[in-house]
């Protein structure tokens, strides 16, 4: 085995020159040439050199979808709303009347 020798740019090159060869056939040329390499060094650097044959495969992720929840502070002040209205009418001497009083302010 030589010594200083960059594998992964060896590796790189020979899948350049080989563009079909598996990983396996890869890493058996290059023990014939006297540099042995291990299959995920090979793996690595094909997949680095963007001619990776493996695609990962699964579902994209998107945006979360929205999901409208009423808080409790909503829920509180809704009731608080109700009951200031609830006093209001009573106040008034009923709905009718309330109902006027409202309409001479809309003017």
């Amino acid at each position: 085995m030589k010594k200083n020798v960059n594998k992964s740019a060896l590796i790189k090159e020979l899948a350049a020159k080989n563009p079909t060869w598996k990983a396996s056939e890869i890493a058996a040329q290059m023990k014939k040439d006297g540099t042995p390499v291990s299959l995920p060094l090979v793996y690595q650097a094909i997949r680095k050199n963007g001619s990776s044959k493996v695609k990962s495969v699964g579902k994209k992720r998107g945006p979360k979808p929205r999901v409208a929840v009423e808080s409790a502070a909503t829920a509180s002040s809704t009731n608080d709303l109700f009951t200031a209205m609830q006093s209001f009418v009573n106040a008034a001497g009923g709905l009718n009347k309330a109902i006027s009083i409202l309409t001479m302010f809309q003017k």
